[in-house]
């Protein structure tokens, strides 16, 4: 089925999350190379036209080799701002042998 017009595509806001999440993870390695293992998607609501979309989040647990993370993307347009997704995973930590 094809999106409607003026409506992002949930694997556009998908890959927002992953990469901004990813720095957020990468971070909490103290800049160790991560990669994504695990990614928990729920769509809330549909961006509009015209609106502007931030990442808040924050790390959860962090271990030697793992790094949990969740946030949530929300909309602004004007003084509103609305929920649109939110997001938990897990990177994995890749140091060398």
């Amino acid at each position: 089925m094809p999106i409607p017009p003026g409506v992002v595509h949930g694997g556009v806001l998908m890959a927002f999350a992953d990469h901004g999440l990813s720095f957020l993870a990468w971070e909490a390695a103290e800049r160790a190379p991560c990669t994504t293992i695990q990614l928990n998607t729920h769509f809330l609501a549909a961006i509009r036209p015209g609106e502007f979309i931030e990442l808040h989040a924050e790390v959860t647990r962090r271990t030697r080799a793992l790094v949990f993370v969740r946030g949530v993307i929300v909309a602004r347009h004007a003084d509103k701002v609305r929920e649109v997704g939110a997001f938990d995973g897990i990177w994995r930590v890749l140091r060398p042998r």
